[in-house]
């Protein structure tokens, strides 16, 4: 299967019009505390780690399972591994990549889970 994406107009994205296409972001301290409230999250990505990534999520869509996770972890000298189509670098956060069956946006409004 190959999947085609519209570079120059979003008009026709399907992918939105659920209001299902809901990420959740959350941190964690080094003990396993969630610390989100207390925390910015930034990732610095190359044109090609963009690509990357974003081909392996594609790859990842298609063969959605709930509950299914990727680590990608910080990559060492004696170990440089590429996951999910890009390196993270030695200084960088071990990020984990969650297939979760979120709500609709608007219910987290309803719940007061902002």
């Amino acid at each position: 299967m190959k999947y085609e994406i519209d570079i120059l107009n979003d008009e026709n994205d399907e992918f939105e019009n659920n209001a299902d296409n809901v990420a959740i972001v959350q941190v964690h301290d080094k003990e396993g505390n969630d610390i989100t409230e207390k925390a910015n999250v930034q990732m610095f990505l190359s044109r090609n780690a963009l690509l990357g990534l974003g081909t392996e999520l594609i790859r990842l869509a298609h063969n959605y399972s709930e509950t299914k996770h990727i680590h990608i972890e910080p990559a060492e000298e004696d170990m440089i591994v590429q996951r999910m189509g890009i390196f993270l670098t030695p200084n960088s956060t071990e990020l984990t990549i969650l297939c979760n069956d979120n709500k609709v946006i608007d219910d987290y409004f309803k719940s007061g889970e902002v």
